[in-house]
């Protein structure tokens, strides 16, 4: 099994399990649980100074630091549209992409030509875009969200999960060794598109908690 850098401490193959749906699970109360997951994703969304620089750029690179796990174990097995579940699929779309950065270049620049709508517009991407660029991307959604707008990170990360998705169904339908992986990934980027699309709907009409 391949082993992210530290201190990024969830492997690659457990990260794609978790973007596969299948949560990280351990034995903790699931109500305190769930209390503890709903409590800490307030404390960082709704904190005084939502501005402050230097306090949204830790955050920011939070997982990088601690790694992933720690969220994990606080935010993964949240129900999709709170808040602790829409912050989990921000940080899980910033690893997972940055992971293999330049195959997520590919799959979202060929998504957003096949999607062919204003995703890339709402991503905020580049055109044409490289890796930098894509990092940069993906660190921005992050740092908008705790910046002050929640709705709108949650809608630029539903657009890239959208273009990875249909970057990736468009090569499985040319790449028949991976098609079947491909396929899969594509379903499961679409249900993460889904699911950020909705939290930012809802946080939109100061809903989402």
């Amino acid at each position: 099994m391949s082993e992210y850098p530290k201190p990024v401490k969830m492997s690659a193959d457990r990260l794609a399990a978790v973007v596969d749906n299948q949560v990280v699970g351990d034995s903790v109360d699931p109500a305190h649980k769930s209390a503890l997951a709903h409590a800490t994703a307030e404390a960082l969304i709704y904190r005084e100074a939502p501005s402050d620089p230097a306090i949204v750029e830790r955050l920011v690179v939070f997982a990088d630091e601690h790694g992933l796990d720690v969220l994990a174990s606080l935010w993964s097995e949240a129900h999709p549209t709170s808040l602790p579940g829409a912050l989990w699929r921000l940080y899980l779309v910033r690893a997972a992409l940055r992971h293999t950065i330049e195959n997520s270049r590919v799959l979202f620049q060929e998504g957003v030509d096949q999607l062919n709508t204003i995703d890339q517009v709402v991503a905020g991407a580049p055109d044409p875009l490289d890796t930098k660029g894509l990092e940069k991307v993906l660190d921005d959604v992050l740092r908008g969200a705790f910046s002050g707008d929640l709705a709108q990170a949650l809608e630029r990360a539903a657009a890239i999960a959208r273009a990875i998705s249909a970057g990736s169904l468009h090569y499985s339908w040319i790449n028949e060794r991976d098609a079947h992986d491909l396929a899969t990934r594509s379903l499961n980027w679409s249900i993460i598109a889904r699911e950020l699309s909705t939290s930012a709907t809802t946080a939109r009409e100061g809903k989402l908690s």
